[in-house]
Protein backbone atom coordinates (compact mmCIF):
# COMPACT_ATOMS: atom_id res chain seq x y z
CA UNK A 1 0.00 0.00 0.00
CA UNK A 2 1.71 3.35 -1.27
CA UNK A 3 -0.31 6.36 0.18
CA UNK A 4 -0.01 9.85 -1.13
CA UNK A 5 -1.86 13.05 -0.31
CA UNK A 6 -2.53 15.37 -2.97
CA UNK A 7 -4.41 18.00 -4.43
CA UNK A 8 -7.51 16.61 -6.96
CA UNK A 9 -8.99 17.63 -10.17
CA UNK A 10 -12.45 18.68 -10.32
CA UNK A 11 -13.09 15.42 -11.88
CA UNK A 12 -11.09 13.01 -9.71
CA UNK A 13 -12.88 14.30 -6.56
CA UNK A 14 -16.93 14.61 -8.15
CA UNK A 15 -16.16 11.01 -9.08
CA UNK A 16 -14.91 10.18 -5.53
CA UNK A 17 -17.75 12.15 -3.42
CA UNK A 18 -20.56 11.08 -5.36
CA UNK A 19 -20.00 7.20 -4.22
CA UNK A 20 -18.98 8.24 -0.80
CA UNK A 21 -21.52 7.38 1.70
CA UNK A 22 -20.17 10.81 3.78
CA UNK A 23 -20.78 12.61 0.96
CA UNK A 24 -23.20 15.88 1.04
CA UNK A 25 -23.93 18.56 -0.77
CA UNK A 26 -21.43 21.20 1.08
CA UNK A 27 -18.69 18.72 -0.32
CA UNK A 28 -19.62 18.79 -3.57
CA UNK A 29 -18.13 19.66 -6.56
CA UNK A 30 -20.54 22.26 -7.29
CA UNK A 31 -20.33 23.69 -3.87
CA UNK A 32 -16.60 24.15 -5.05
CA UNK A 33 -17.54 25.83 -8.36
CA UNK A 34 -20.03 27.73 -5.86
CA UNK A 35 -17.48 29.12 -3.75
CA UNK A 36 -15.02 29.74 -6.68
CA UNK A 37 -17.77 32.33 -7.78
CA UNK A 38 -17.99 33.53 -4.54
CA UNK A 39 -14.92 34.98 -4.33
CA UNK A 40 -13.36 32.46 -1.86
CA UNK A 41 -10.11 29.99 -3.12
CA UNK A 42 -11.08 26.25 -2.27
CA UNK A 43 -9.31 23.13 -2.44
CA UNK A 44 -9.92 19.65 -2.96
CA UNK A 45 -7.16 17.81 -1.11
CA UNK A 46 -6.96 13.86 -1.11
CA UNK A 47 -5.16 10.76 -1.00
CA UNK A 48 -4.63 7.97 -3.75
CA UNK A 49 -3.58 4.53 -2.52
CA UNK A 50 -1.98 3.26 -5.46
CA UNK A 51 -3.01 5.73 -7.82
CA UNK A 52 -6.53 5.29 -6.65
CA UNK A 53 -8.45 8.00 -4.48
CA UNK A 54 -9.34 6.47 -0.53
CA UNK A 55 -9.96 9.76 0.59
CA UNK A 56 -10.62 13.11 -0.02
CA UNK A 57 -12.35 16.96 1.38
CA UNK A 58 -13.72 20.17 -0.08
CA UNK A 59 -11.47 22.56 1.66
CA UNK A 60 -12.20 26.22 2.63
CA UNK A 61 -9.50 29.01 3.75
CA UNK A 62 -11.16 31.48 6.27
CA UNK A 63 -9.20 34.45 7.18
CA UNK A 64 -8.82 35.37 11.09
CA UNK A 65 -6.85 38.07 12.38
CA UNK A 66 -3.62 36.28 13.46
CA UNK A 67 -3.41 33.71 9.89
CA UNK A 68 -6.12 31.53 8.36
CA UNK A 69 -8.11 28.61 8.96
CA UNK A 70 -8.48 25.44 6.90
CA UNK A 71 -12.20 24.25 7.03
CA UNK A 72 -13.94 21.27 6.23
CA UNK A 73 -17.44 21.70 6.16
CA UNK A 74 -19.03 17.88 6.76
CA UNK A 75 -15.64 17.13 5.67
CA UNK A 76 -13.26 14.78 5.48
CA UNK A 77 -14.50 11.83 3.47
CA UNK A 78 -12.70 8.98 4.49
CA UNK A 79 -13.33 5.76 6.54
CA UNK A 80 -12.19 6.71 9.97
CA UNK A 81 -12.16 3.19 11.30
CA UNK A 82 -8.99 3.00 8.56
CA UNK A 83 -6.59 4.07 11.12
CA UNK A 84 -3.56 3.93 8.91
CA UNK A 85 -5.54 6.02 6.61
CA UNK A 86 -6.77 8.52 9.35
CA UNK A 87 -3.48 9.24 10.48
CA UNK A 88 -1.69 9.79 7.02
CA UNK A 89 -4.33 12.35 6.34
CA UNK A 90 -4.04 14.36 9.45
CA UNK A 91 -0.12 14.15 9.30
CA UNK A 92 -0.39 15.40 5.95
CA UNK A 93 -2.88 17.54 5.64
CA UNK A 94 -1.37 19.31 8.59
CA UNK A 95 1.82 19.46 6.80
CA UNK A 96 0.39 21.06 3.85
CA UNK A 97 -1.56 23.55 5.91
CA UNK A 98 1.63 24.46 7.99
CA UNK A 99 3.35 24.98 4.20
CA UNK A 100 0.95 27.66 3.35
CA UNK A 101 1.05 29.51 6.96
CA UNK A 102 -2.08 28.31 8.04
CA UNK A 103 -3.17 28.92 11.57
CA UNK A 104 -5.14 25.88 12.49
CA UNK A 105 -7.54 23.48 10.91
CA UNK A 106 -11.17 22.84 11.36
CA UNK A 107 -12.95 19.64 10.88
CA UNK A 108 -16.74 19.07 11.00
CA UNK A 109 -17.22 15.73 9.99
CA UNK A 110 -20.25 14.35 8.63
CA UNK A 111 -20.89 11.84 11.13
CA UNK A 112 -23.36 11.19 13.92
CA UNK A 113 -22.29 11.29 17.26
CA UNK A 114 -26.20 10.79 18.51
CA UNK A 115 -30.17 10.33 17.37
CA UNK A 116 -32.74 10.84 19.47
CA UNK A 117 -36.92 9.95 18.68
CA UNK A 118 -39.16 13.30 18.14
CA UNK A 119 -38.97 13.89 21.90
CA UNK A 120 -35.40 13.82 22.39
CA UNK A 121 -35.04 10.88 23.78
CA UNK A 122 -31.77 8.64 22.99
CA UNK A 123 -32.26 5.77 20.02
CA UNK A 124 -29.13 4.70 20.33
CA UNK A 125 -25.84 5.24 22.35
CA UNK A 126 -24.17 8.00 21.55
CA UNK A 127 -20.94 7.86 19.94
CA UNK A 128 -18.39 8.71 22.46
CA UNK A 129 -15.45 6.51 20.46
CA UNK A 130 -15.32 9.28 17.65
CA UNK A 131 -14.49 12.30 19.90
CA UNK A 132 -11.74 9.90 22.02
CA UNK A 133 -10.78 8.75 18.52
CA UNK A 134 -10.21 12.80 17.06
CA UNK A 135 -8.95 13.20 20.68
CA UNK A 136 -6.06 10.74 19.81
CA UNK A 137 -4.88 12.37 16.66
CA UNK A 138 -4.76 15.73 18.21
CA UNK A 139 -8.19 17.53 17.76
CA UNK A 140 -9.48 19.28 20.77
CA UNK A 141 -12.89 18.58 20.45
CA UNK A 142 -15.54 22.14 20.17
CA UNK A 143 -18.22 22.36 22.86
CA UNK A 144 -21.42 21.27 21.40
CA UNK A 145 -23.62 23.87 20.27
CA UNK A 146 -27.64 24.51 20.49
CA UNK A 147 -29.75 26.47 18.63
CA UNK A 148 -30.31 26.95 14.73
CA UNK A 149 -27.58 28.88 12.52
CA UNK A 150 -27.80 30.98 9.27
CA UNK A 151 -23.86 30.99 8.87
CA UNK A 152 -22.90 27.00 8.64
CA UNK A 153 -23.90 24.05 8.40
CA UNK A 154 -26.33 23.05 11.61
CA UNK A 155 -24.89 20.88 14.19
CA UNK A 156 -28.40 18.89 15.00
CA UNK A 157 -30.60 17.86 12.02
CA UNK A 158 -33.78 15.84 11.20
CA UNK A 159 -33.41 13.01 8.92
CA UNK A 160 -36.06 10.82 7.11
CA UNK A 161 -34.46 7.57 5.89
CA UNK A 162 -36.19 6.66 2.61
CA UNK A 163 -34.79 3.18 1.98
CA UNK A 164 -37.87 1.13 2.74
CA UNK A 165 -39.94 3.51 0.47
CA UNK A 166 -40.75 2.27 -2.88
CA UNK A 167 -44.06 4.39 -3.98
CA UNK A 168 -46.42 6.67 -3.13
CA UNK A 169 -48.76 4.55 -1.01
CA UNK A 170 -45.83 3.99 1.02
CA UNK A 171 -44.61 7.04 1.45
CA UNK A 172 -47.63 8.47 2.48
CA UNK A 173 -48.29 5.56 5.42
CA UNK A 174 -45.06 6.68 6.27
CA UNK A 175 -46.29 9.91 7.31
CA UNK A 176 -47.28 11.27 10.66
CA UNK A 177 -51.37 11.72 10.84
CA UNK A 178 -51.36 15.57 10.51
CA UNK A 179 -49.25 15.19 7.49
CA UNK A 180 -51.77 12.93 5.78
CA UNK A 181 -54.99 15.19 6.70
CA UNK A 182 -52.93 18.28 5.46
CA UNK A 183 -52.06 17.05 2.16
CA UNK A 184 -56.09 16.16 1.58
CA UNK A 185 -56.43 19.69 2.23
CA UNK A 186 -54.02 20.92 -0.35
CA UNK A 187 -56.11 18.64 -2.68
CA UNK A 188 -59.30 20.34 -1.77
CA UNK A 189 -57.68 24.12 -1.82
CA UNK A 190 -56.35 23.01 -5.44
CA UNK A 191 -52.92 23.99 -4.14
CA UNK A 192 -50.60 23.21 -7.28
CA UNK A 193 -46.62 23.00 -7.48
CA UNK A 194 -44.63 24.51 -10.11
CA UNK A 195 -40.93 24.37 -10.28
CA UNK A 196 -39.22 27.57 -10.83
CA UNK A 197 -36.90 29.26 -14.02
CA UNK A 198 -34.34 31.65 -13.56
CA UNK A 199 -36.66 33.87 -14.16
CA UNK A 200 -38.72 33.40 -11.27
CA UNK A 201 -35.71 33.78 -8.96
CA UNK A 202 -36.44 37.69 -7.93
CA UNK A 203 -39.71 36.40 -6.94
CA UNK A 204 -38.56 33.23 -4.68
CA UNK A 205 -36.19 36.03 -3.10
CA UNK A 206 -38.87 38.02 -2.15
CA UNK A 207 -40.58 35.43 -0.20
CA UNK A 208 -37.93 34.28 1.39
CA UNK A 209 -36.69 37.99 2.72
CA UNK A 210 -40.51 38.43 4.09
CA UNK A 211 -39.52 35.10 5.65
CA UNK A 212 -36.60 36.19 7.28
CA UNK A 213 -37.99 39.41 8.07
CA UNK A 214 -40.62 38.52 9.81
CA UNK A 215 -38.86 35.44 11.83
CA UNK A 216 -36.14 37.79 12.38
CA UNK A 217 -32.85 36.11 10.00
CA UNK A 218 -30.70 37.36 7.57
CA UNK A 219 -31.29 35.79 4.53
CA UNK A 220 -29.23 35.34 1.31
CA UNK A 221 -29.05 37.98 -1.21
CA UNK A 222 -30.34 37.56 -4.83
CA UNK A 223 -27.28 36.78 -6.23
CA UNK A 224 -26.46 33.48 -4.03
CA UNK A 225 -29.70 32.17 -5.05
CA UNK A 226 -28.85 32.85 -8.95
CA UNK A 227 -25.25 31.25 -8.31
CA UNK A 228 -27.14 28.05 -6.68
CA UNK A 229 -29.51 28.31 -9.38
CA UNK A 230 -26.61 28.07 -12.31
CA UNK A 231 -24.05 25.84 -10.70
CA UNK A 232 -26.30 23.46 -9.02
CA UNK A 233 -28.11 23.19 -12.10
CA UNK A 234 -30.27 19.96 -12.40
CA UNK A 235 -29.24 19.00 -8.73
CA UNK A 236 -31.22 22.17 -7.47
CA UNK A 237 -34.73 22.36 -7.05
CA UNK A 238 -36.35 25.54 -6.53
CA UNK A 239 -40.57 25.03 -6.32
CA UNK A 240 -43.21 27.27 -4.97
CA UNK A 241 -47.01 26.21 -3.67
CA UNK A 242 -49.91 28.21 -5.73
CA UNK A 243 -53.28 29.04 -5.52
CA UNK A 244 -55.79 30.41 -7.92
CA UNK A 245 -58.23 32.03 -5.86
CA UNK A 246 -60.85 32.25 -8.89
CA UNK A 247 -60.26 28.69 -9.51
CA UNK A 248 -60.83 27.59 -5.74
CA UNK A 249 -63.94 30.13 -5.38
CA UNK A 250 -65.35 28.64 -8.23
CA UNK A 251 -65.06 25.00 -7.10
CA UNK A 252 -66.51 26.20 -3.52
CA UNK A 253 -69.33 27.80 -5.11
CA UNK A 254 -70.09 24.55 -7.19
CA UNK A 255 -69.95 22.46 -3.74
CA UNK A 256 -72.21 24.95 -2.47
CA UNK A 257 -74.86 24.67 -5.50
CA UNK A 258 -74.88 20.79 -4.88
CA UNK A 259 -75.26 21.20 -1.23
CA UNK A 260 -78.22 23.29 -1.64
CA UNK A 261 -80.17 20.39 -3.52
CA UNK A 262 -79.13 18.44 -1.27
CA UNK A 263 -80.50 20.70 1.57
CA UNK A 264 -83.41 21.48 -0.33
CA UNK A 265 -84.32 17.65 -1.24
CA UNK A 266 -83.94 17.05 2.91
CA UNK A 267 -86.44 20.11 3.15
CA UNK A 268 -89.08 18.60 1.21
CA UNK A 269 -88.81 14.68 3.42
CA UNK A 270 -88.41 17.06 6.64
CA UNK A 271 -91.87 18.57 5.64
CA UNK A 272 -93.51 15.02 4.94
CA UNK A 273 -92.40 13.04 7.28
CA UNK A 274 -92.13 15.93 10.87
CA UNK A 275 -91.44 13.53 13.29
CA UNK A 276 -88.77 11.64 11.79
CA UNK A 277 -85.60 13.10 13.33
CA UNK A 278 -83.00 11.08 10.99
CA UNK A 279 -83.77 13.65 7.58
CA UNK A 280 -83.28 16.91 10.28
CA UNK A 281 -79.82 15.16 11.46
CA UNK A 282 -78.96 14.96 8.16
CA UNK A 283 -80.05 18.43 6.95
CA UNK A 284 -77.83 19.73 10.11
CA UNK A 285 -74.99 18.10 8.43
CA UNK A 286 -75.57 19.66 5.11
CA UNK A 287 -75.87 22.75 6.25
CA UNK A 288 -72.56 22.73 8.60
CA UNK A 289 -70.86 21.82 5.52
CA UNK A 290 -72.20 24.36 3.60
CA UNK A 291 -71.80 27.33 6.23
CA UNK A 292 -67.96 25.95 6.24
CA UNK A 293 -68.09 26.52 2.59
CA UNK A 294 -69.27 29.86 2.45
CA UNK A 295 -66.53 30.95 4.81
CA UNK A 296 -64.06 29.73 2.81
CA UNK A 297 -65.48 31.59 -0.24
CA UNK A 298 -65.83 34.91 1.87
CA UNK A 299 -61.98 34.39 2.85
CA UNK A 300 -60.92 33.74 -0.03
CA UNK A 301 -62.23 36.60 -1.84
CA UNK A 302 -61.20 38.77 0.57
CA UNK A 303 -57.36 37.44 0.26
CA UNK A 304 -58.02 37.93 -3.79
CA UNK A 305 -58.85 41.63 -3.17
CA UNK A 306 -56.01 42.13 -0.94
CA UNK A 307 -53.51 40.62 -2.84
CA UNK A 308 -55.13 42.27 -6.15
CA UNK A 309 -54.45 38.82 -8.56
CA UNK A 310 -55.62 35.68 -8.38
CA UNK A 311 -52.88 33.62 -8.78
CA UNK A 312 -50.55 33.67 -5.14
CA UNK A 313 -47.33 32.36 -3.79
CA UNK A 314 -48.18 30.40 -0.82
CA UNK A 315 -44.67 28.68 -0.07
CA UNK A 316 -41.86 27.75 -1.71
CA UNK A 317 -38.26 26.22 -1.38
CA UNK A 318 -34.67 25.34 -2.67
CA UNK A 319 -33.30 21.82 -2.32
CA UNK A 320 -30.23 19.98 -3.53
CA UNK A 321 -29.84 16.76 -4.84
CA UNK A 322 -27.09 14.12 -4.24
CA UNK A 323 -26.92 10.63 -4.40
CA UNK A 324 -26.52 10.21 -0.97
CA UNK A 325 -29.41 12.77 0.24
CA UNK A 326 -32.03 15.26 -0.54
CA UNK A 327 -31.39 18.48 0.82
CA UNK A 328 -34.46 21.08 2.08
CA UNK A 329 -32.20 23.79 2.43
CA UNK A 330 -34.46 27.24 2.35
CA UNK A 331 -37.73 28.37 2.32
CA UNK A 332 -40.65 30.78 3.07
CA UNK A 333 -43.94 30.47 3.62
CA UNK A 334 -46.33 33.62 3.22
CA UNK A 335 -48.17 34.34 6.94
CA UNK A 336 -51.52 35.31 5.13
CA UNK A 337 -51.61 32.16 3.47
CA UNK A 338 -50.34 29.48 6.08
CA UNK A 339 -53.82 27.55 6.14
CA UNK A 340 -53.81 26.24 3.23
CA UNK A 341 -50.44 23.70 3.70
CA UNK A 342 -48.49 24.67 0.99
CA UNK A 343 -45.21 23.68 2.88
CA UNK A 344 -46.33 19.81 3.40
CA UNK A 345 -47.11 19.83 -0.49
CA UNK A 346 -44.18 21.06 -1.53
CA UNK A 347 -42.21 17.94 1.03
CA UNK A 348 -44.59 15.34 -0.03
CA UNK A 349 -43.56 16.28 -3.40
CA UNK A 350 -39.81 16.12 -3.06
CA UNK A 351 -39.86 13.42 -0.88
CA UNK A 352 -41.57 11.13 -3.93
CA UNK A 353 -38.65 12.52 -6.23
CA UNK A 354 -35.97 11.25 -3.81
CA UNK A 355 -37.13 7.88 -4.09
CA UNK A 356 -38.15 7.65 -7.32
CA UNK A 357 -34.23 8.58 -7.84
CA UNK A 358 -33.45 6.12 -5.38
CA UNK A 359 -32.22 8.83 -2.99
CA UNK A 360 -32.29 6.62 0.49
CA UNK A 361 -31.98 10.00 3.03
CA UNK A 362 -34.10 12.92 3.19
CA UNK A 363 -32.74 15.76 5.12
CA UNK A 364 -34.99 18.13 6.52
CA UNK A 365 -32.21 19.78 7.99
CA UNK A 366 -31.46 21.79 10.61
CA UNK A 367 -33.37 21.69 14.10
CA UNK A 368 -32.04 23.33 17.68
CA UNK A 369 -31.49 20.59 19.35
CA UNK A 370 -33.90 21.45 22.04
CA UNK A 371 -37.27 19.53 22.46
CA UNK A 372 -38.98 21.87 24.51
CA UNK A 373 -41.37 23.33 22.28
CA UNK A 374 -39.12 26.44 21.72
CA UNK A 375 -37.95 25.63 18.33
CA UNK A 376 -40.37 26.23 15.53
CA UNK A 377 -39.75 24.59 13.23
CA UNK A 378 -39.33 21.37 14.99
CA UNK A 379 -43.17 20.07 14.81
CA UNK A 380 -43.06 20.69 11.24
CA UNK A 381 -40.26 18.30 10.52
CA UNK A 382 -41.43 15.59 12.65
CA UNK A 383 -45.24 15.41 11.25
CA UNK A 384 -42.89 13.51 8.77
CA UNK A 385 -41.99 11.14 11.37
CA UNK A 386 -38.11 11.05 11.00
CA UNK A 387 -35.69 11.34 13.54
CA UNK A 388 -33.56 13.54 14.87
CA UNK A 389 -29.77 13.72 14.99
CA UNK A 390 -27.14 15.45 16.52
CA UNK A 391 -23.53 15.40 14.51
CA UNK A 392 -20.08 14.96 16.37
CA UNK A 393 -19.33 18.79 16.19
CA UNK A 394 -16.05 20.40 15.43
CA UNK A 395 -13.25 19.47 16.00
CA UNK A 396 -9.70 21.78 15.67
CA UNK A 397 -6.17 20.92 15.16
CA UNK A 398 -3.58 23.38 15.63
CA UNK A 399 -1.65 23.91 13.26
CA UNK A 400 1.18 26.65 14.69
CA UNK A 401 0.33 26.06 18.29
CA UNK A 402 1.98 29.22 20.32
CA UNK A 403 0.20 31.41 17.43
CA UNK A 404 -2.99 29.31 18.09
CA UNK A 405 -2.61 30.10 21.69
CA UNK A 406 -2.60 33.46 21.24
CA UNK A 407 -4.75 33.81 19.03
CA UNK A 408 -7.27 31.43 21.60
CA UNK A 409 -6.42 33.48 24.39
CA UNK A 410 -7.57 37.20 22.61
CA UNK A 411 -10.57 35.38 21.86
CA UNK A 412 -11.73 34.88 25.17
CA UNK A 413 -10.36 38.06 26.54
CA UNK A 414 -12.25 40.28 23.56
CA UNK A 415 -15.46 38.23 24.78
CA UNK A 416 -15.94 36.75 21.00
CA UNK A 417 -15.70 32.87 22.85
Amino acid sequence: MTLHFTELSPNEYNNFENQHPLGTYTQSIAQYKLLIQRGHKPRLLGVKNDGRVVAASLVMTESTRFGSAFLFDRGPLLDFNDTNLLVFFVREARQFAKKLGILYIQWEPNVTYAKTDNKGNLIETPNDMFLKLMSQRGFEHQPFEFGMSTTGSPTWEYVKDLSHLSDSKSISKSYGKNVQYYLKKNQQFGIKLRELSREDLPEFKLLTQKTADRLQYHDKNLSFYEMVYDTYADDATFIFAELNFETYIAEENQKIIILNQKLDKLQMKIDKYPTQDKFRRQYNEFDDQKQHHIKRVERATQQMQAAGKSLVVVAGALFIQQPQEMTYLYSGTYEAYKDYYGPYQIQDKLIQKAVANGIKNYNFYGISGRFDGSDGVLGFKTAFDGEARQLVGSFVLPVQPIKYKIYRLLKKISGRQ
